[in-house]
């Protein structure tokens, strides 16, 4: 069952981020043709079927990106210990 596999992802969202983002939560091989404001993800370029996705994407540091020089015109999360919440709230106002 394919679903067994995403049990790890539910557990850990629920964990760190709160129960409340459960619902939230969106699977796709296509990240691109989700709507949304932000998207927090650790691939330095998504690339999808849309072009011009809607939300910001917000570099998650990773071991395998942490070598990408700091780009200006994207914001980056070191860990999640940085003001995630405050990354959210920039985007409610």
């Amino acid at each position: 069952n394919k679903l067994i596999v995403f049990v790890p992802q539910y557990a850990w969202v629920e964990k760190h981020l709160g129960s409340e983002f459960l619902e939230q939560i969106i699977l796709t091989r296509d990240k691109t043709i989700v709507t949304g404001d932000i998207l927090i993800d650790d691939k330095p370029d998504i690339l999808g079927v849309e072009p011009n996705p809607s939300w910001e994407h917000v570099l998650f540091t990773a071991c395998h990106n942490k070598h990408l020089p700091p780009n200006l015109s994207q914001r980056r999360l070191q860990s999640w210990a940085d003001d995630w919440r405050g990354v959210l709230q920039s985007k409610r106002q």
